[in-house]
């Protein structure tokens, strides 16, 4: 898998995830909407990877599971961008306590 194709990959899966996870939010009520958006995420990025690599007969080998496996993180990160939502993951995970700490 190359660089370029990757890169794709998590633009469009991220945009995928965003989306889905703005139409859930809109008819749902969330309390945490950073554990919707991780977990559509790692559905997105994982099964849309795995459909995308059998669509384009990529082979699994190390290299491809490896970049497979990274697209949910990834997919997950870019999916949540903007201060409000990254502030509100760090919120969640209680990271804002060492970042006050440091300052």
């Amino acid at each position: 898998m190359t660089l370029t194709l990757f890169i794709t990959l998590v633009t469009i899966l991220s945009l995928v995830s965003s989306l889905l996870t703005q139409a859930i939010k809109k008819t749902v009520d969330v309390k945490k909407p950073t554990l919707v958006v991780a977990i559509i995420a790692a559905i997105a990025g994982w099964g849309g990877g795995a459909a995308a690599y059998i669509l384009m007969k990529i082979p699994f080998d190390s290299s491809s599971i490896i970049c497979l496996v990274l697209l949910a993180p990834t997919c997950w990160l870019t999916a949540t961008l903007g201060y409000d939502k990254v502030m509100e993951v760090i919120k969640q995970i209680g990271l804002m306590k060492i970042i006050d700490n440091i300052d």
